[in-house]
């Protein structure tokens, strides 16, 4: 099984209830779900509309490849109300990104690993160093800990 570190994030509607249906439906369709960090709030970034966001980080483990997960994400938004279409701006009742996906590196028209944006991104890089803090960047060959640390001084 790939160890993961997937992004979750809400800004509409109930977002502490829409982040625990996600990671429900995730665990339904076969991931194993080791641990979730505590939800944080943010403001929306990169022009998104919509409220305050709740984020939050889950370590879990997965036999699907890294587009078959991608694939499952996609149906799992779909199923909680994100509507298909994706356009950059628009609220969320749900994002859903995978930020790690083992130490593995790809670039597809529809996937970069880890996530290009993970390390500009508090939201997302605090929540993944408290699920996984000795999870080792494979881009930067430092722990989660080490990275959140030297952002957090900055």
């Amino acid at each position: 099984m790939a160890r993961i570190i997937l992004g979750l994030g809400s800004n509409l509607g109930r977002r502490e209830g829409n982040l625990k249906r996600a990671v429900r439906e995730l665990t339904a369709a076969g991931i194993r779900v080791l641990k979730v960090s505590r939800p944080t709030a943010s403001a929306p970034a990169e022009g998104v509309g919509g409220g305050e966001f709740l984020n939050a980080a889950l370590l879990a483990e997965t036999n699907l490849e890294p587009e078959a997960l991608l694939d499952l994400l996609q149906r799992t938004e779909a199923r909680l109300g994100r509507p298909a279409s994706h356009r950059p701006g628009e609220a969320r009742t749900i994002d859903l990104d995978i930020i790690y996906y083992r130490d593995r590196r790809l670039e597809t028209e529809r996937l970069k690993l880890p996530h290009p944006r993970r390390l500009q991104r508090r939201f997302v890089l605090e929540p993944a160093a408290e699920v996984a803090p000795d999870f080792v960047d494979p881009e930067l060959n430092l722990t989660l800990e080490e990275i959140a640390r030297h952002e957090n001084r900055q």
